[in-house]
């Protein structure tokens, strides 16, 4: 087989995409920075990468977690992988917290490219040129219902802590760990003499720079209370919770510290 040496430059150029500098596989990161939104092409919706010491990352967030958005600095917290690249960048596997301030430079929108478009990234399926001509006449043709792939629902148990994490500097838990709760609302219903203990904790990050980010002083009652809420208007009864508020924060390490942003539930019955 013949190679043809002008074949090679959409290669490159791929290649060139992803990293600047070197990333080795496991290593932590920790840091905060401006999302940057791909644009993808008119088929496919945009994806989002951040730079960190010139290399260009995808994240690989839990459902519901929070995407990154424009106008927000995003706090970045994961494990470098060698797995398949995530929006052309390479991927993180960890958390990403969209910060509550405002950041109006983050702006940025990376312009498609060939090298982009061969990639095919983005979720919206392939239409037909005639569907998207019956989509330009009548725009209202294009709604249709979503159909998302139900999540697992979790396994909980008696005298077992389970636990939920939250993004930082906030008391929303994800969607995975909303139906942590929901299993758990279940049990303590179908439990006699039941107890329920939450243990509710904020947490610190240390970043790549050395600069340590502590969560704000009240965010563990936040967390705490907001759990009971919950459990009781799921139908817990309010006489069986305990509610604990771990003020002190744990001195962080630049590890996955965003365990130490975390509920700690677990329902037990007298032995």
């Amino acid at each position: 087989m013949i190679m043809r040496f002008g074949s090679l430059g959409p290669w490159l150029a791929l290649g060139s995409l992803a990293v600047a500098a070197p990333a080795t596989a496991q290593q932590h990161v920790a840091f905060v920075t401006c999302p940057i939104a791909q644009d993808t092409g008119p088929r496919s919706d945009v994806c989002f990468f951040v730079r960190h010491n010139s290399v260009r990352y995808g994240l690989a967030i839990p459902p519901d977690w929070g995407n990154p958005q424009l106008g927000h600095k995003l706090l970045v917290e994961g494990v470098v992988t060698d797995g398949p690249q995530e929006c052309a960048g390479v991927r993180i596997d960890g958390r990403a917290s969209v910060m509550p301030e405002l950041s109006p430079e983050c702006n940025e929108i990376a312009p498609a490219s060939p090298e982009i478009l061969a990639l095919r990234l983005g979720r919206r399926p392939d239409i037909t040129d005639e569907q998207r001509a019956m989509i330009l006449a009548d725009p209202s043709s294009s709604l249709q219902i979503m159909r998302l792939a139900a999540l697992p629902v979790p396994e909980v148990a008696l005298d077992r802590t389970e636990m939920v994490y939250f993004p930082f500097e906030r008391d929303r838990a994800s969607g995975p760990d909303a139906m942590v709760l929901l299993e758990l609302a279940r049990l303590a219903q179908a439990t006699s003499d039941v107890k329920v203990s939450v243990r509710a904790f904020r947490g610190a990050t240390l970043l790549d720079n050395g600069e340590i980010l502590t969560e704000r002083e009240d965010m563990a009652r936040r967390r705490g209370e907001k759990i009971a809420d919950i459990l009781i208007g799921l139908g817990a009864p309010e006489s069986s919770i305990d509610l604990e508020i771990v003020d002190a924060v744990t001195g962080p390490i630049g590890t996955a510290d965003w365990q130490s942003r975390r509920a700690e539930v677990r329902l037990s019955t007298p032995r």
